[in-house]
């Protein structure tokens, strides 16, 4: 009865820990570069015995190999897609810095991202998503993220094999409100990069031997940068209730 009971608790871990474990490797401020992959395991190998006694509605232990297979296959999916989700929904800002970079002549400017395993980005893009992940863990959001990956067991049922087709439709959905999430971001700079190339057509059209380009640029960042000024904490504030209104789908009512 002991070796019974061990091997179905054991069975239980190792199934919350694969879909746990698939989904911080890819969960803001969790799966980023920075982060040593031994303090993911021990997180993800922390959260699954946590999760191990409250979860309740987990199958038994297949006989054959292929169901078990099956099994952690579906956890694994499950995880990797809300974790993905959660990387989606981030990705706003990188496509906010991106535009906001293009409107101020910055767009060629790339660095290291910081924020993802690999990759570059524009300055601005870095800058928004190195401030995204400090106020997610200032505003406790990743316990909203942590609580979404609880709650997923009454979302997502273990043992059933997940509808990759609904998968790839809210992962098209989410793709869209993240790039619409992006506009209202960079939305100020949008405006006024189009006045100034606006006003910059209407003078070289007046005067056509100028560089205006070149005369337009230092302009152009000093504009760019004091709107970012101005606008960057109404900015992050807005975000980061759209960014806790897309967790709240995955959060079940109390």
């Amino acid at each position: 009865m002991l070796s019974q009971f061990l091997a179905t608790e054991l069975f239980s871990f190792f199934l919350i820990f694969c879909r746990v474990g698939s989904a911080l490797m890819l969960l803001p401020g969790f799966g980023e570069s920075y982060v040593s992959p031994r303090i993911r395991l021990l997180l993800a190998v922390m959260f699954a015995i946590l999760l191990t006694p409250v979860i309740k509605n987990l199958p038994e232990m297949p006989v054959a190999v292929f169901g078990l297979v099956t099994l952690i296959v579906a956890e694994i999916l499950t995880g990797l897609f809300l974790g993905g989700i959660s990387r989606i929904i981030i990705s706003a800002t990188h496509t906010a810095g991106t535009i906001i970079a293009l409107q101020s002549s910055l767009a060629s400017a790339l660095v290291q991202d910081v924020t993802q395993i690999q990759g570059q980005v524009s300055p601005i893009g870095n800058l928004l998503g190195m401030a995204t992940i400090v106020l997610i863990f200032i505003m406790d959001l990743h316990h909203l993220m942590l609580r979404g990956l609880m709650d997923s067991y009454s979302l997502f049922l273990p043992g059933h094999f997940p509808i990759v087709e609904d998968f790839a439709n809210y992962a098209t959905q989410g793709l869209s409100g993240a790039f619409n999430a992006a506009l209202k971001l960079s939305a100020p700079h949008i405006v006024v990069g189009l006045i100034l190339f606006l006003g910059a057509g209407i003078i070289a059209r007046l005067v056509p031997n100028i560089q205006i380009f070149f005369l337009l640029m230092a302009p152009q960042i000093l504009i760019s940068f004091f709107i970012l000024m101005i606008c960057f904490s109404s900015m992050m504030i807005w975000y980061m209730e759209y960014f806790k209104e897309s967790l709240n789908h995955f959060i079940a009512p109390a």
